[in-house]
């Protein structure tokens, strides 16, 4: 049985919730690095850590929907500028258990000068951008180590019934501005 965000098949017939491990590892890109952590338990609270460590602290919030069982339109919602990190963490506690048990969404926290970008994705994975060594620091405090990773294949998402209404308040809780889904946005 799986209720979670991201499930990988087990002795080749039974989907069961995923763990990486509590583990991350730098990725090379076309320009720089970033962090790609796999945490077992606490995505939301790892994040806002990694955020907090920027010297401005004023946030966007990126909500993107890749599948709705609300009936809203799947696209990006950007949130206007959140002035404190108090705003931000309020946000992230509110909707923690429908961020870190739905599998139809990515949450992008951006900082407003630049200073970092983090991405919760789907497949249950955070993407950090910006001071990789300070968030280094973070990731080994929270007790994961260094070892690289990938999702499973095949996988599987989860999305609980009950996260309908979540859907809903998430959507309701900021003017957000609405723009299509992107190239990328799904994979």
């Amino acid at each position: 049985m799986h209720n979670g965000k991201l499930t990988s098949l087990r002795d080749g017939n039974e989907f069961v919730d995923h763990d990486y491990g509590d583990i991350f590892f730098r990725q090379p890109m076309s320009t720089g690095e970033r962090l790609v952590i796999g945490p077992s338990r606490e995505h939301v609270k790892i994040m806002l850590s990694l955020a907090q460590s920027w010297p401005t602290q004023e946030f966007y919030v990126l909500y993107v929907l890749l599948a709705s069982h609300s009936g809203a339109d799947t696209g990006r919602y950007e949130s206007p500028l959140l002035e404190s990190f108090k705003e931000l963490d309020a946000f992230f506690h509110t909707y923690k258990s429908f961020f870190e048990s739905d599998g139809r969404h990515h949450i992008w926290i951006g900082s407003a000068t630049n200073e970092g970008l983090i991405i919760f994705d789907q497949h249950n994975v955070i993407f950090a951008y910006g001071d990789l060594t300070r968030y280094e620091h973070t990731l080994i405090d929270y007790g994961l180590s260094q070892h690289e990773f990938w999702f499973p294949s095949p996988h599987g998402h989860g999305f609980p019934p009950a996260n309908v209404h979540l859907e809903e308040k998430v959507l309701r809780h900021f003017s957000w501005r609405y723009s299509p889904l992107q190239d990328g946005d799904e994979y």
